[in-house]
């Protein structure tokens, strides 16, 4: 009774006492409140690792977390093992998981009992950058162990360990700290994870020993005391409150609360770094997780499911591209831009310092103006269509938009789409190839067309295309001529409920290696909504299709310059405009 006495004392003193919690509905709308995929497995050594999961020659990082996947993702309630202090594991949901004020958010289980807790320390993480990696800013949820142990709690520990083939792993800290991963009898497998190399080393937080040798040192009785909530691992499954934690417990490196409204990946590794006899290393267990509130995570989803891409941090007249911060040479790598409840695809090669792409970068440039390769992240109005931010995409490989709304998809309203301030200019003055009858400085003719094609794939698979004519010349009156060169709108409205969406590009000009009509086109605002500020694809967005092309460029102080110049540009435009550009 005093054990429980404390426990409530402790929780009313930092304000976190709450109606008890119960597990909702499994699906709604087509997602699951299960974990949906394992993104990172890193265990510390341990005398579970390289058994739960088991390790088998060949296997990489990405086999073991595809193994923790189908052990714990789906309710599938295999246990993985995180092994001693800092080992951890890293996934995510079908959906991003809303922060609803007042309730714990997500329940993570282990396998804990009375007196054997292992505690393991969450992280979670919002994916800023659209990307659909765990590369964006993590904050731990601060659970209760500097209130039931104040002053006890060690924050940025560091922890190094060095593989000993088949012995005692040993350890080092930032702390002046050495010790060893002990073997234990029954398991005689290695003890350093295989697929990793050594030195291994981790830092977070760690929390104050909770092993407590109830018998005497010739006959040792372990209890390992559970803090009062906010870990892994640290009571039984069937306490759903103290499994469970709520994303407001989220606090940044300076101790700091964070408010998230939601967040997209999990984090958790053990806290503990301690060897309790003959029962080994405490090490955190994990059996998988739910998100407690399914129906509000997806609704509030929905209400965020237009893709601005505001999401995407950025720097005034600047761009983000998918590209893994350990990229490799010659590698080829696949990845995504997630902004609403929208996925773009990216590639990504480091060609010899060079990069390669293709698929969807987000830019934000507020200028039209094409004179050389950098500049072929604008688009031919400038800016996006009602805010900073917009996405063009490069064509010449996958460039596919999946919708993220479970297994029926979802109606796609429609987007904006704009010409590429490059594309516009080759349609007004030549793309710099030669073709069949024309040359590099020949501008459209009558005949010439450029088309977007969509195939939007459904939920049995069946297909179904829409064609979008970005620039039109076919007609034999040349005041029917047009070309993109604002945002227009394009309903997909009548398309139904489709699952992704695939772009392709053609052209009339087309020379020996294929299309010389560059294969970009520009977005925004995709499943928004008509606005009426343009009238669609089937008429001109610009009058007669003379869109405003830069004539001529001066510095600030009068001084005419052929190339764009560090800093203010000023630029005489072809309508007799003037625009003022900042070049970075």
């Amino acid at each position: 009774m005093k054990n429980l006495l404390l426990l409530l004392a402790a929780t009313a003193t930092v304000g976190v006492a709450q109606a008890q919690t119960v597990l909702g509905t499994a699906q709604y709308k087509g997602y699951s409140k299960y974990i949906k995929a394992v993104d990172e497995y890193v265990p510390a050594p341990g005398q579970f690792v390289n058994a739960l999961p088991a390790y088998e020659d060949g296997d990489d990082a990405a086999a073991m977390a595809a193994k923790c996947t189908a052990a714990i993702a789906d309710d599938k309630g295999q246990f993985v093992t995180l092994g001693a202090y800092g080992g951890y594991i890293t996934f995510h949901f079908d959906h991003s998981v809303a922060n609803v004020k007042g309730q714990r958010d997500i329940y993570i289980k282990g396998n804990a009992f009375a007196n054997n807790s292992e505690p393991g320390v969450v992280m979670v993480s919002k994916d800023v950058n659209g990307n659909g990696l765990p590369d964006d800013p993590w904050y731990e949820i601060a659970g209760s162990a500097e209130t039931d142990r104040p002053g006890e709690v060690v924050y940025g520990y560091e922890v190094t360990y060095t593989k000993d083939a088949m012995n005692a792993v040993p350890w080092t800290d930032n702390k002046g700290g050495s010790g060893v991963v002990e073997r234990i009898g029954i398991h005689k497998q290695e003890y350093f994870p295989l697929w990793l190399d050594s030195p291994l080393k981790f830092t977070g937080t760690l929390l104050p020993k909770n092993a407590v040798n109830n018998g005497s040192d010739e006959r040792p009785y372990w209890n390992l005391k559970s803090y009062s909530y906010g870990y892994v691992d640290n009571l039984p499954n069937s306490d759903i409150d103290g499994c469970s934690i709520d994303l407001s417990w989220a606090v940044d490196a300076d101790r700091s609360p964070v408010d998230l409204d939601a967040v997209d990946f999990v984090r958790v590794y053990c806290g503990e770094n301690q060897s309790v006899g003959a029962l080994g290393e405490t090490s955190t267990e994990i059996a998988g997780a739910e998100d407690l509130h399914l129906e509000a995570s997806v609704d509030a989803q929905g209400t965020a499911s237009v893709a601005t891409f505001e999401n995407i941090s950025l720097a005034d007249e600047s761009h983000y591209m998918f590209k893994p911060a350990d990229a490799e040479n010659m590698e080829y790598y696949e990845g995504a831009i997630t902004s609403g409840r929208y996925k773009f695809s990216a590639t990504y090669m480091d060609y010899s310092g060079y990069d390669m792409w293709t698929g969807f970068v987000v830019a934000n440039y507020t200028d039209n103006v094409y004179a050389a390769l950098d500049d072929q992240f604008k688009n031919a109005k400038g800016g996006g269509h009602k805010s900073a931010n917009y996405a063009i995409c490069y064509a010449s490989g996958p460039c596919t938009v999946d919708v993220q709304a479970g297994e029926q998809g979802a109606v796609v309203s429609g987007f904006y789409v704009n010409n590429s301030a490059w594309v516009a200019d080759a349609i007004l003055h030549g793309d710099g190839m030669s073709g069949d009858g024309y040359t590099g400085t020949d501008g459209f003719r009558t005949g010439d067309w450029f088309k977007l094609t969509l195939t939007a794939t459904k939920a049995d698979n069946s297909t179904v295309t829409k064609d979008v004519y970005l620039a039109d010349y076919r007609s034999e009156s040349e005041a029917d001529h047009y070309y993109i060169a604002d945002w227009t709108w394009v309903d997909l409205s009548d398309l139904g409920a489709v699952k992704s969406i695939a772009f392709s590009l053609s052209s009339t000009r087309n020379g020996q290696w294929g299309m010389t009509t560059p294969a970009y086109f520009c977005i925004d605002d995709f499943g928004g909504v008509n606005d009426g500020s343009t009238n669609g694809i089937a008429h001109p967005a610009v009058s007669g299709g003379k869109a405003p092309v830069a004539k001529s460029r001066f510095t600030v102080d009068g001084q005419r310059i052929a190339a764009p110049q560090r800093g203010v540009n000023i630029i005489r435009m072809s309508d007799g405009s003037i625009r003022k550009v900042l070049v970075k």
